[in-house]
Parts: structure tokens; C-alpha cells; sequence
């Protein structure tokens, strides 16, 4: 398969908002509550939000045939917002690939550590990529626990 990874510009605006809705509409609901799948439905229609972000960000994108089918959003600072890959390409490296890109665009930037939010379904993914997997655990009203995950690796 011969896709090519490459900055965000104003032109993949449309693309990156209909991959980016679908990821979330139809993968998130599996590993987001209704309301979070709400909330990043209608920021996936943000044009103000996705142009700030082509700015403030390194936002990379990997295409095939002028679709996009991967992307990856990382701050100055280090933070890894998503990598995600389309449902119908996944298990075929690009994700593998988009990371690789994403931390060689950190060490360019002089980026010395990585974080991220881990869900359930991208722990593997992480650990497998030489992130330290922290648990955190709270307690919330009535005894119950809610679990979340984060990811740190020096590079």
C-alpha cells in the first residue's frame, strides 16, 4: 500500500473532519460514554477549532488516493492527543507508522518526553511503543471506581 504521511493543511480540512467524525461516531462509541461522543462529534465540525490546531500543533496525516486514513495530533509540549488509523485500513502498520513520524517530529522539536491519555482499547498499542502504563484510580460517589490510563515515555 502506498500512502505517504504529511503535515496538516487548511486543505484537509474537509477530510480530517469527516475521518474524525466517523472515528468517533462509530469506533468511539465503543470505548466513549454518549456524551463524550457528543462533545467530540460536534468539535469534529469546528473549523476554527481544527485551523488553531493545524497551527498550534503538529497535526500529520497519512494518505492514500488523496483520502486520508491516519492521523495524529501532538502539542508542543508533548502531549499525544490521538493517533488513530480508519477502521477499514487498521492492522496494516499505518499506525506503526504515523507513531514513528510522530516521534521523530518530537525529537526535531526538541521534544524530550511524551504523554498521553490511554483508553482500554490503545494500551497495547502504547506499551508496545516503550510508554510506561500509569493507572489511576477514583473513587467516586457511592464507592465506585473509575480507571483511566496514561502513557509517559522519555525519547
Amino acid at each position: 500500500m502506498n500512502y505517504q504521511i504529511s503535515k496538516a493543511t487548511n486543505n484537509d480540512l474537509p477530510l480530517m473532519q469527516r475521518l474524525f467524525y466517523q472515528t468517533v461516531t462509530i469506533y468511539g462509541s465503543k470505548i466513549f460514554t454518549k456524551e463524550e461522543v457528543k462533545i467530540f462529534s460536534r468539535l469534529a465540525l469546528d473549523n476554527d477549532h481544527w485551523r488553531k490546531k493545524f497551527v498550534s500543533d503538529f497535526v500529520y496525516n497519512a494518505k492514500l488516493n488523496g483520502e486520508i486514513i491516519g492521523s495524529f495530533s501532538l502539542s508542543k509540549l508533548g502531549e499525544i492527543e490521538y493517533v488513530f488509523v480508519h477502521q477499514n485500513y487498521q492492522g496494516r502498520g499505518i499506525a506503526k507508522k504515523l507513531y514513528k513520524t510522530l516521534e521523530q517530529v518530537a525529537q526535531e522539536a526538541g521534544i524530550t518526553t511524551l504523554t498521553t491519555k490511554i483508553n482500554t482499547n490503545m494500551k497495547a498499542f502504547f506499551n508496545k511503543n516503550g510508554f510506561e502504563i500509569i493507572k489511576n484510580v477514583e473513587k467516586v460517589v457511592g464507592g465506585e471506581e473509575i480507571v483511566s490510563y496514561k502513557g509517559v515515555k522519555d525519547i
